[in-house]
Order: C-alpha cells, then structure tokens, then sequence
C-alpha cells in the first residue's frame, strides 16, 4: 500500500514539473530581433514565444489584429507582464486590422512575447507583430543598485551612458576627491524624469534635484550643478521616478581650488593666525566646511584694516578677544561673472581679534593690515651709481625707479648701500624696507 501512495505522489509531481511554463520553456519558439511572426488564435488561446536579451536595451513590438479580441504582452522570465497592449485593438476587423506599438527597456534575460484571445470572439482571427531588441549601448557597470555597490568613476569622468529599465531602477557611483574643489556633475535625461542626488561618505544628502521635464528618447534634457566639497568620497545616486524607464549620461568635472588656509580653522578656539600687512588667505567654503576662522594679534593701537575678494555672497563677523561681536556683515556680490572687492575699518586697541567668514560655497580672498604696526620708512640718500642710507638690521631693501626694482640688504647694524644703473641728477628715488611685520611707506630721495 506504502509503494502505491508513493508512486502515485512521484506521478502526480512529474506532472505538475511537466505542466509547468518554466518546465516547458525551451519548448517555446525562440524568436530573433527584426522577425516577424503571423499566426491565428482561437477562443482562450494563448501562445508565447522566447526572447532572448544578451545586452541591456529595450525590446519593441509592434502588433496586426484582425479582431478586437488579441492581447499582446511582454513578460519576464517568471511570465509576469511587464508591458501590454491591452484594449488596443478595440476597433480591429477581419477587413480593417488595426496596428499597435509598445516597447519596454529591459536587462539581459529570458522574456517572452504573449499573444491571447480572451473568449470574446467565436472564431478563428489572424495576427502579426514583429519584435525588435535595441541595444542601448551603456557603458555602466553592474550591478551598482547601492552605495557598497557603487560604480567607481574619475572626478573628471567621460559621459557615461546608463539606462532605468523594467528590474533596474537605481544606480550608483563612487567619486573620491584627493583634495578640495568644485565636483560639477553633469546629466543627460533621455526620459521624461529622473532624480539624482549626492551623498557624502556617512550618506548625509548633500542635495537633490529632479526637474528634466520634457526629455525624450531622441531628444535629451540636460542639467548640470557644481558643487564645493572637501577632499574626500562622494557618492551619486540616480534614481527612476516612478516608472520612468530610458537611457541617461552621466559625465563629470573637477576643479581644484587654490585655496591656502589651513584647516582645521571652524573655530575661536581652531582659529588660523594670520599676520596684518603680511599674509593673505585664500580661503574656501564648502557644503561640508561652512566656516572659516582667522586670528589677528594687534601689537598697536590704531586702524584694522580688512579687505575681501568675494566670488559669492559672504558673510562677515569680527569679534574681540571675549567673543563679544564688533562687526556683523552680509557681503552682496552683485555679479555671477565677475568677483567684488569689499573692505571695511575699524578703530581697535591693542589686542587679540578674530574673524569668521561664512555664507555661500565657494572661494574668498583675505587681507588684514594694521597701517601702525607697519616698519617705518627707512633713512636714505642717492647718487648717481647707489643708494644708501639706515634702516632696521638684516632686512630687505628695495629701491624702485620708475618701473624698475633694485633690491639688497642692510648689515646687522641696518646700514645698506645699493647700486643701482647710472641715474640723472633729480631723477625721484623711492626706497622701502620689508621686515616680518610688512613693508613700510617709501621715503622719496632725489639723486644728487
């Protein structure tokens, strides 16, 4: 009795693996791309035929009914409808057939066209369709539908040419900057929407955009963004919106700042020091560095001069040694072309300040001059052949005449003696010296 029950349920298996479309699926008519099939169905007839996707693109089918009765479906490999032409050929006759179109991008795989009558018609009626698989040619790699997956591309990157189909609907790519600068990101839509976003290497959002409305198949809708970011890893994720599936580029470009600040300077207590009359900063701000720090040591009562190159709205502050604010300022910058100069004074006393600097991304330029703690202009005397005279020991001298400079050095007692080309008698001489606290105001001699 145990032997018949189980050759029974070995029986009945067999039948149920025969019977099934997966079993049966090498029995399916494998149809090529650009082929044509015509054939004839009946009340609940159901036909299917193999299509085989080697490289990732879009299968398209255009479909003949010579009744109201044929559906014509797209299916996956585990026949799930992926796309139909349902209800389409409503007005189709055995005398005036009607012709629909449909297509949908798809990755390699096994798929299938469908063609079936519902039982609404009592006779046998013809159709035809032709099935043709177009290769969109990408370049991405896969799979890269996540951050660990993420495809690796150059900070300056070549278009690369990607696709959202049926199963795929995610992409990601892995940028890593060396140092800091401007990531402009640059996408092609070949679809009526997308949506990209950036990431940094936590996947803290560092923005996202979606507006590629009206971009079509033939005709692509572009945007591009740049973006201040540190040295670091960033990742890019273009996602499908909705059911929107096509093709899309994806390109890159990086610029390196010239920015010399030394970070980290996000901070009173982090603050970089910088030397009035003698250094200037060119300093950055970026989506992952907001703020910028300096200390100024005044070593004189008098005028705190500073001056800024803007290339974007900025905003300044400048505080006392106790934190208290002295200036609170929103720096404009009236154009998208071109950078602005700004500068403003202020009456301080010996001491210690600090000066923050924030606002839109981008680069700045600083300077701080204090005109009381400049050297002063040194003694001086010209002949025809060489100026002379005294000044601060072991600093650099410069004579300039005209257009020209003529450079050297005073002796540990600050004496110094410069030779310079044959001059004219009254020919203007003018003469300055450079120490650690800057260079001081020229003393204007005359050759005698």
């Amino acid at each position: 009795m145990k032997k018949f029950f189980f050759t029974c349920f070995i029986a009945f298996a067999l039948y149920f693996i025969v019977a099934s479309p997966q079993a049966q699926a090498a029995d399916y008519p494998v149809i090529q791309s650009g082929q044509t099939i015509e054939g004839t169905l009946a009340d609940e007839d159901r036909v299917l035929y193999q299509v085989n996707v080697t490289k990732p693109g879009y299968v398209k089918f255009q479909g003949t009914s010579y009744s109201h009765d044929l559906y014509l479906s797209l299916l996956d490999e585990n026949h799930n409808t992926i796309v139909y032409l349902h209800n389409s050929f409503s007005n189709a006759t055995a005398t005036a057939p009607v012709t629909r179109t449909n297509w949908e991008y798809v990755e390699p795989g096994i798929y299938y066209i469908e063609a079936y009558s519902s039982g609404w018609h009592d006779e046998y009626f013809k159709y035809r369709f032709t099935m043709t698989v177009v290769d969109s040619k990408t370049t991405e790699i896969e799979p890269n539908d996540g951050s660990e997956l993420a495809m690796a591309i150059k900070p300056t990157q070549k278009p690369i040419t990607a696709q959202f189909s049926w199963s795929d609907s995610t992409d990601y790519y892995k940028v890593k900057l060396d140092q800091a600068g401007l990531l402009n990101i640059k996408m092609t839509a070949y679809m009526d929407r997308m949506y990209v976003q950036v990431f940094d290497s936590d996947l803290y959002e560092v923005e996202g955009w979606s507006d590629y409305y009206g971009g079509s198949e033939l005709s692509g809708k572009v945007r591009q963004d740049g973006y201040y970011l540190e040295k670091g890893t960033y990742y890019i994720k273009v996602s499908q919106w909705h059911s929107y599936t096509g093709k899309y580029k994806i390109e890159t470009k990086f610029s390196k700042t010239s920015n010399n600040e030394k970070e980290p300077n996000n901070g009173l207590e982090q603050a970089q020091k910088i030397k009035p009359n003698v250094q200037s900063v060119t300093g950055l701000i970026s989506w992952n560095d907001s703020s910028d720090f300096y200390k100024v040591d005044v070593s004189k009562t008098g005028v705190l001069n500073v001056h800024m190159t803007v290339y974007q709205n900025k905003d300044i502050k400048i505080y006392d040694r106790d934190g208290d604010t002295l200036l609170d300022r929103w720096i404009f910058k009236s154009s998208n072309t071109s950078s602005d100069k700004w500068s403003t004074s202020l009456n301080v006393k010996k001491g210690t300040y600090y000066i923050q600097i924030y606002g839109s991304t981008g680069l700045y330029k600083l300077n701080v001059k204090v005109p009381e703690m400049l050297p002063k202009s040194p003694k001086a005397k010209a002949t025809k052949t060489k100026v002379t005279g005294t000044t601060y020991a072991n600093s650099k001298v410069t004579v300039k005449i005209g257009s020209k400079k003529y450079t050297g050095k005073s002796n540990s007692k600050g004496a110094f003696s410069i030779k310079i080309p044959t001059q004219k008698v009254k020919t203007k001489v003018y003469v300055s010296v450079t120490t650690g606290a800057g260079t001081s105001k020229s003393t204007k001699v005359q050759v005698k």
